[in-house]
């Protein structure tokens, strides 16, 4: 009976431990909620625009970014979101080298676009020229 508890009682354990991990992997996200782990999320910050979509170079702690995320999700626009600053070490050397090659200075956020065209910064007419927008809503 005691082992049995202590199985049930390791099972529960590591199925939270395995939510929580997931919920924090998400170092990267898209509009369409798809669930990206943070090795996904390294695999699309390094080869921008490979899969069609937009990638968003970003900071949980930038507000800009959150000003971008919020507009490009109202517009209904598809974006990989890669957190930078959950990543250390090498892959976070990697992916800001991926950054300063679209963006000299590597400040966030760092829009790439599918077809490789870069928008540094929440530059909302910018923005609206190269997904087509009109001026205003």
């Amino acid at each position: 009976m005691e082992v049995a508890i202590a199985v049930l009682a390791a099972a529960v354990l590591a199925g939270g431990g395995f939510i929580w991990r997931r919920r924090r992997a998400g170092a990267a996200g898209s509009e369409t909620g798809a669930p990206v782990t943070r090795m996904e999320a390294y695999a699309l910050g390094m080869q921008p625009g490979a899969d069609g979509q937009s990638v968003m170079y970003t900071l949980r702690s930038c507000r800009h970014c959150v000003r971008l995320k919020k507009f490009l999700d109202a517009h209904h626009i598809p974006c990989h979101l890669v957190y930078v600053d959950e990543f250390k070490g090498a892959e976070r050397a990697a992916l800001m080298g991926r950054v300063r090659a679209c963006n000299p200075r590597g400040s966030f956020p760092t829009l790439v676009l599918p077809d490789g065209r870069v928008v540094v910064g929440f530059r909302e007419r910018e923005i609206r020229a190269a997904y087509g927008l009109p001026e205003s809503d």
